[in-house]
């Protein structure tokens, strides 16, 4: 308890809006038509995200102004650490900007920008054609740098590449709101064309016999699915509800050859791909507690497809698990003491349960577990870049902190420890996440 007072005195200043002593005459008749948060009655309510209350704090009376979901601008900061070290990924930095503007039914704007990754989605309906939409999307890939893959915790250097695509799209869709029915309670399908373009180039380890993949367009069809039915928290965590959704993605480079080593991959294996991934989320109470303080979220996550390569086949990892926390980042599957990014997988089948206790209504405690299979890349010879892909049971354990912090900001404080990764020679990878994000 003492631990739980001492984070309530550090964060709480900087968390909530306005925070008044008790007997503070300047409190508005506005502020005091906000209901009473009474935490410990028995009839306590967990604050739902965009509520407005009021609350005594150890002895003050601090008040929480509703906020307008429907027009979001935040920024997000974080910083994932691995240890035993992977090579060259020890320490992996990950920011972005995230705009949401949903002013009507009529109108949605959604994007996650940081100039060398973004992804952008926007729709807008006439009132004679809603709930049907017009849709356009951009995804862009386009790092500064050569990438390379992990195989068997290892840097597979002969092997980097400088690669990346642009990619937008257009489309017709379909949305409606659904139960609960706030702002992102939302039901769509959406279907689109994406056009675009993939570029290619070596790094300055890229071995001498390495055959670059050609420059090319690409064309793509992509069904979207998307149903949110989650009632969240004031930190925007999952409280109650369910969601789920689904991706299919067919995929034609119009310029392909053999690649790789020697040029060892060939280019039937990429020239024309398909895809699907699906996922479903669920949150609510803990069985035989009749409590809005304790809290079950659990979430399946699967994969499939063929001619997928490391340029087209969704890439899973670790760092932040957003696990319903926002509309769109609910379908990222995340491999909890992974890499950022580390596989990309085939196939795959994973699994995530968290249980997760209010200390405070702005302080979250969590612990988490997961379990599934996935398909890796394993070396199989002497050198680095022998290697073929092998199906791999994978399972973790993780604790999280998730608080209101300094400057109206939120921390999520995240440690995993997954049981399968392979690092210098050896089983076992601990990850820590730090994540920062502030409206504005």
């Amino acid at each position: 308890m003492i631990s739980i007072c001492f984070l309530a005195m550090l964060f709480l200043p900087g968390f909530v809006k306005t925070a008044r002593a008790e007997n503070d005459t300047s409190a508005t008749s506005k502020d005091a038509q906000l209901p009473l948060l009474l935490p410990y009655g028995p009839d306590y309510r967990t604050p739902r995200e965009g509520e407005g209350f009021r609350a005594v704090v150890f002895g003050r009376e601090i008040t929480v102004n509703p906020r307008d979901g429907r027009s979001v601008s935040s920024v997000d900061l974080g910083l994932a650490l691995y240890k035993p070290l992977p090579e060259d990924r020890q320490v992996v930095p990950f920011g972005a900007l995230y705009l949401w503007r949903h002013p009507n039914d009529e109108d949605l704007f959604r994007g996650i920008i940081d100039g060398v990754y973004d992804d952008i989605f926007w729709a807008h309906a006439s009132r004679n054609m809603a709930p049907f939409e017009f849709v356009a999307t951009l995804n862009n890939y386009t790092l500064p740098f050569a990438q390379y893959e992990l195989v068997d915790g290892r840097a597979a250097k002969s092997e980097e590449l400088l690669w990346g695509y642009v990619r937008p799209g257009f489309g017709l869709g379909y949305r409606r709101t659904v139960s609960p029915g706030h702002q992102d309670n939302m039901m769509a399908i959406d279907a689109t064309v994406e056009p675009g373009y993939l570029f290619f180039d070596k790094g300055s380890k890229t071995a001498d016999n390495f055959v670059v993949p050609e420059d090319t367009f690409e064309l793509r069809e992509h069904l979207q699915l998307r149903w949110d039915a989650l009632e969240r928290n004031i930190l925007s965590l999952p409280h109650e509800g369910f969601a789920f959704g689904s991706d299919l993605v067919h995929g034609n480079r119009l310029e392909w050859r053999n690649w790789g080593i020697n040029g060892s991959d060939p280019s039937n294996g990429g020239r024309d791909y398909f895809s699907f991934t699906g996922y479903f989320l669920k949150a609510g109470g803990v069985p035989g507690l009749d409590s809005d303080r304790h809290r079950l979220i659990a979430a399946v996550y699967g994969g499939t497809g063929s001619n997928l390569d490391r340029f087209s086949a969704p890439r899973i990892g670790g760092g932040d698990m957003p696990l319903g926390e926002e509309y769109g980042s609910t379908s990222q599957a995340v491999l909890p003491g992974a890499v950022i990014q580390e596989y990309f997988p085939k196939h795959y089948l994973l699994a995530a349960g968290e249980y997760r206790w209010e200390a405070l209504f702005f302080t979250y405690l969590s612990v988490d577990a997961s379990a599934g299979w996935l398909d890796r890349l394993r070396q199989t010879g002497p050198d680095i870049t022998d290697t073929a892909s092998k199906t791999d049971f994978f399972s973790s354990l993780g604790a999280r902190l998730t608080t209101g912090f300094f400057f109206d900001s939120r921390m999520q404080l995240a440690y995993n420890y997954n049981f399968s990764e392979i690092r210098r020679d050896g089983r076992g990878g601990h990850e820590i996440v730090l994540h920062f994000s502030r409206d504005f």
